[in-house]
């Protein structure tokens, strides 16, 4: 019982927090379908040429469903670094033909 995340990333959020502790939204998408390789890449370039990668956040938008009786909708979660690089990283919009290399790049 419970809610539950359906796995399709619908949308990223990277932000990190002001003096004051409020987020400062650096970057923000939605989607009304599961991202594309592209639009995931688009994503991870802009991390990569971010100034300080220090205190950065990340959030996805995906769809959940719940056994409490609200049905499906959408909502945001929070994501860790190694997950954003699993999902966004270079080497996941990669062609087969890469994957090889993509791996060895990652050891």
């Amino acid at each position: 019982m419970g809610i539950y995340d359906n796995g399709g990333i619908f949308g990223i959020r990277i932000y990190n927090f002001n003096d004051n502790d409020f987020a400062n939204i650096l970057f923000e998408k939605i989607y009304r379908k599961i991202m594309s390789d592209e639009e995931k890449q688009e994503a991870y370039l802009f991390y990569t040429e971010l100034n300080s990668k220090n205190e950065i956040y990340f959030e996805y938008y995906t769809e959940c469903s719940s056994t409490y009786g609200k049905g499906t909708y959408f909502n945001w979660y929070p994501m860790s670094l190694n997950l954003f690089l699993e999902k966004f990283g270079i080497c996941e919009t990669q062609t087969l033909e890469n994957e090889k290399m993509c791996k060895d790049s990652l050891y």
